[in-house]
């Protein structure tokens, strides 16, 4: 088990809710069928350092407000605002910084970066993908997002 970060695609209305108090509902929140999934696993730290060594303007920890303890809401213009910086940042542009041996110097979580060499790129690529889709689709449709960090 270690410290994953996802994303779930919700309303505006939906986000007004959490973000009045009800914290209940996060638990229960889930993504609807045929929308892309916004888990990104463990990769979130990497992909914060190729974001931050690319200077993409993609904070995936500060972006967002504070909904409950390991919970941010992300409102519908922010989304619509990373998805237009992720669409600028082609995975290549961000490969041209993965360096495992650094990343493992500077303890980018999971520590794993020199050990996996290329399947580390590979893992992170995979999950940039699809934080790619998930903020395309969640801003083609106007929606918010609850970020999950734990």
């Amino acid at each position: 088990m270690g410290v994953i970060l996802s994303f779930t695609k919700v309303t505006g209305e939906q986000l007004g809710r959490l973000a009045a108090g009800s914290a209940d509902e996060l638990w229960a929140l889930e993504s609807a069928d045929g929308d892309p999934s916004g888990y990104l696993d463990k990769s979130w730290d990497g992909l914060r350092y190729l974001f931050e060594s690319a200077e993409v303007g993609i904070d995936l920890f500060y972006d967002g407000d504070l909904l409950d303890d390991e919970y941010y809401g992300w409102p519908a213009d922010l989304v619509r605002a990373t998805a237009q910086r992720l669409k600028a940042a082609p995975f290549d542009r961000l490969a041209a910084h993965y360096d495992g041996a650094a990343m493992d110097a500077a303890d980018i979580y999971p520590r794993i970066w020199s050990r996996d060499g290329e399947e580390g790129l590979h893992y992170l690529r995979y999950h940039y993908d699809a934080l790619v889709a998930f903020f395309d689709n969640a801003a083609r449709c106007g929606a918010a997002a609850v970020m999950h960090f734990g």
